[in-house]
Formats: C-alpha cells, sequence, structure tokens
C-alpha cells in the first residue's frame, strides 16, 4: 500500500487529525496503482473520507485532485436573461431502483417553458441511468456549449453527458462505486463543461448542506441541493412525496441553513411510499416512455410532475409547488413532454 494512503487510513483508524491535503496525495498516490488493488484502495480512502463526517475540505481537496486527472477547459455559464437556465444534475447511488424521474421532469419543465441543462451518466446503481434514457429515447446529447444554446433556445432542454467530459478519472471511477462516496456531493455539476443561472442537485444523503458548500467553494453561487429521506430509511436524489425532505440553498453565494420538511406538507396524495421497482432497464425505458405519452403509472406521473414543478417555480412559470404540479401533470397527461425536442438523427454538437 502506498505510504500517503496507509498513513491517512492509520490516522483515521486511531484517531489522529489527518489533513484535508493528506486525502488529496493519498488519492493522487492511488491513481498511479493498477487494476484491483487500486480499485480496493480508492474504496478504502472513499470510505475514509465518509467515516469521519463527511467533511466539505475533505471533499473539497479529494474532487479538486480527481478533476485534475483530466485536462479541461474551465466551464461555460450559459445565462438566460428574463428566463434562467437551470443546471440539474443529481447524486445517483440511492441504493433504490427506482423509474428515472429527473430526466423526465427536465423535459416536462422544458415543456412548459423552462430552459433546462440535465447532466447525467450510465446507471451504476440505479436500473436506468440519465444517459441511458436519453440514448432510449433516440434524444440528443452535447458536447459543445454552442449545441447546448440551440437546444436551449429552441425546445428549452439540453442533455450533457458526464462520462465524456472525465474520460480518465471514468476509467478510474465510473460503475465501481454503489454507495453514496465523496464525489456523490458534486461531480454531476462540476464535471459539466457548461453551466446555467441556477444549478439544482438532488443529493442521496442527509447532508445536504456539504454539497451546498462543495458546490460554492467551485464557484456556483446559486444552489439548490435537496433529498429525500424515505420511510423505509433510505434516501433519493429527488423531491419525493413522502417520508422527510432536506434542502440547502445557495444564494448570492452564501450557504443557507438547511430545512427540513415533512413530504406530506408537500405533496397531499394518497401514493404508496416507494415507487414499483423495474425489474430491468427495458421495463424502466418501456414505463417511462408510456409516462412521457400520457399514460404511464399515476404514482410516477406525481413524482414526475413535483420534481418538475420545482424546476418550474425557480424558473417563474409556476407560483408554487401545488401550482407548478398541476401544470406539470396537465403536460404529462397530455403526452406533451417530448414535443420538439430534438433526437439524435437531427445531429449533435
Amino acid at each position: 500500500m502506498p505510504a500517503a494512503v496507509h498513513t491517512v487510513l492509520t490516522g483515521i483508524a486511531v484517531g489522529d487529525h489527518v489533513p484535508s491535503a493528506a486525502f488529496a496525495d493519498a488519492f493522487q498516490t492511488s491513481v498511479e496503482l493498477s487494476g484491483p488493488t487500486r480499485d480496493v484502495v480508492l474504496g478504502s480512502l472513499m470510505m475514509a473520507v465518509m467515516a469521519r463526517g463527511p467533511v466539505a475540505e475533505d471533499v473539497e481537496a479529494l474532487l479538486r485532485t480527481a478533476l485534475a486527472v483530466d485536462v479541461r477547459e474551465p466551464a461555460e455559464v450559459i445565462r438566460g436573461g428574463d428566463r434562467p437556465v437551470l443546471m440539474l444534475a443529481g447524486s445517483g447511488k440511492k441504493g433504490l431502483r427506482t423509474l428515472n424521474v429527473s430526466t423526465p421532469a427536465a423535459l416536462v419543465a422544458a415543456a412548459a417553458g423552462a430552459r433546462v441543462i440535465k447532466v447525467g451518466s450510465a446507471a451504476t446503481s440505479s436500473a436506468l441511468g440519465s444517459r441511458d434514457l436519453v440514448c432510449a429515447l433516440g434524444l440528443r446529447e452535447h458536447r459543445t456549449a454552442a449545441g447546448v444554446r440551440a437546444d436551449l433556445a429552441a425546445p428549452g432542454f439540453a442533455f450533457m453527458a458526464v462520462e465524456p467530459e472525465i474520460p480518465v478519472l471514468d476509467r478510474l471511477y465510473g460503475g465501481r462505486f454503489h454507495a453514496p462516496n465523496p464525489f456523490s456531493f458534486g461531480l454531476a455539476p462540476l464535471a459539466s463543461p457548461v453551466r446555467g443561472d441556477i444549478a439544482v442537485f438532488g443529493l442521496s444523503h442527509p447532508r445536504v448542506e456539504v454539497a451546498a458548500q462543495i458546490l460554492r467553494r467551485f464557484g456556483l453561487d446559486h444552489v439548490d441541493v435537496l433529498g429525500t429521506h424515505l420511510p423505509s430509511g433510505r434516501y433519493m436524489d429527488e423531491i419525493g412525496f413522502s417520508g422527510e425532505l432536506r434542502w440547502c440553498r445557495v444564494r448570492d453565494g452564501e450557504v443557507g441553513a438547511v430545512v427540513v420538511q415533512a413530504a406530506e406538507d408537500v405533496v397531499d396524495a394518497a401514493l404508496p411510499d416507494e415507487l414499483p421497482t423495474p425489474h430491468g432497464a427495458a421495463e424502466a425505458v418501456e414505463r417511462t416512455g408510456e409516462l412521457l405519452a400520457g399514460r404511464g403509472l399515476d404514482c410516477h406521473r406525481v413524482l414526475v410532475a413535483l420534481n418538475a414543478a420545482h424546476l418550474l417555480v425557480l424558473s417563474g412559470l409556476a407560483r408554487s409547488l401545488a401550482e407548478g404540479t398541476e401544470l406539470a401533470e396537465d403536460i404529462l397527461r397530455s403526452g406533451a413532454a417530448l414535443t420538439g425536442i430534438p433526437t439524435a438523427r437531427d445531429g449533435s454538437a
């Protein structure tokens, strides 16, 4: 085991203070290892950070070191003027194989007039990742700000995949971690080559304030971090309709207090505590396609509409979550969520 890693893990084990910079050094040393040994060492390092907090300084040190393994240009900010551009991303790693929520929510919000950049990846712990769904629906993904701008100007929805933006890090990290870890606190939005006026980040972990602090330290000054603690004890990186919602917002560069709210105070509906679990990616695609076509499961529709409503409120298109949910449900029932969305056959940029 590399000395830098051994020092960190030993320090954690015996209760010594370990400076955040030591985690960064240990990660950099681990990257140089090969094969299964590297995976075990990185896993140990990640869990050591989680075990002692996680602490924002530790997570920031790891993320800065990890993002530096790829040569990347600074992110370009796309402003919306009279209607803000939203960047929507999530941590994943919720341990609950639900139907996809965030991408349909973004499509519905765009159909109502919002401008949404959805940042996503292929599935690791879920039945279907955002990138998988976009591919299955035949929608296009972008690699350039010009392509994103073009789609935001017309249908209002643009998709950016995480993996092509961080190919070296993806080979080290992608598909290997199935539980929340330090990268869960902001890797997806930070890997994106474009940003909007407002970032909406879903986190499947109770420490929403850590993610808010991380995103602020990387220069995002208007952020909503949210997650739901379900009655089952699991966490969702979306707004759920049962359990406990947790919010932490950044406004004008200032990180606010954590707000805890009963989901029942937001959604007044007699629905099951959890969504049906799809048996695999094919069923997840089929169910989501049915939802976007105006059919689908009632509980899926309400959950997607609720998350779309949040985007509509931030966009100034709804005055409340209740009003936004009603508008989003009308769009879903009409089957108009995909109207005007360019497909991969139309080209990408």
